[in-house]
């Protein structure tokens, strides 16, 4: 009899303290679910630092493994297009967030270098796919490619040419993509 008692009291001390740490549990897990602003960053550090390995192989400051290469650019097409223009419907002015408001208001132009991130990204991959022992000169730029960039740059369809162009150039117009959308949907702190 008195061990049964002894277990009833336990059992009265301890139901409580386990139905209040689930209760607790639950609560935070509710609360500790990234936010949109959150994911975004997570997705950002993600596709930077694929870009890093990517540039690396392209520089030979690290040894080309198509893997790795492909790996890299898929990362980075998994968090563009459709996937991150989703991240920033309706939220560009959060607080703590550097998205810019005018998202919303142009949108059509940041959906379309969401897009064209992902196009440079999957042509990538594909040139991992074609270069499974070495980044060879078909995947280099030449000398007199341009880079399509400026103010006087001829307009490029990325989703026609990004594949046909070399790897390494469908890397750098994906890079002045990233360039281009943080010019003009990113808030730098003052």
């Amino acid at each position: 009899m008195g061990m049964n008692a002894s277990v009833r009291k336990l059992a009265v001390l301890v139901l409580p303290i386990a139905v209040f740490a689930t209760a607790i549990s639950v609560a935070t897990a509710q609360t500790a679910l990234p936010s949109n602003s959150i994911q975004r960053q997570d997705g950002m550090k993600a596709m930077a630092n694929a870009a890093k390995s990517i540039n690396a192989m392209f520089k030979n400051t690290s040894p080309y493994d198509a893997k790795a290469f492909k790996a890299a650019a898929e990362t980075i097409r998994a968090h563009s297009g459709a996937t991150l223009s989703t991240l920033f419907d309706g939220s560009g002015t959060t607080a703590g967030s550097k998205a810019s408001a005018s998202i919303e208001t142009d949108r059509q132009q940041f959906d379309k270098l969401a897009n064209d991130l992902g196009i440079y990204a999957s042509a990538l991959s594909v040139a991992a796919d074609r270069n499974p022992d070495t980044l060879g000169p078909e995947t280099r730029m030449q000398g007199g490619e341009a880079m399509m960039g400026g103010p006087l740059a001829r307009k490029i369809d990325a989703a026609r040419e990004a594949e046909s162009m070399p790897a390494e150039h469908a890397f750098h117009l994906m890079l002045q993509t990233c360039t281009s959308c943080h010019a003009k949907f990113r808030i730098e702190p003052k």
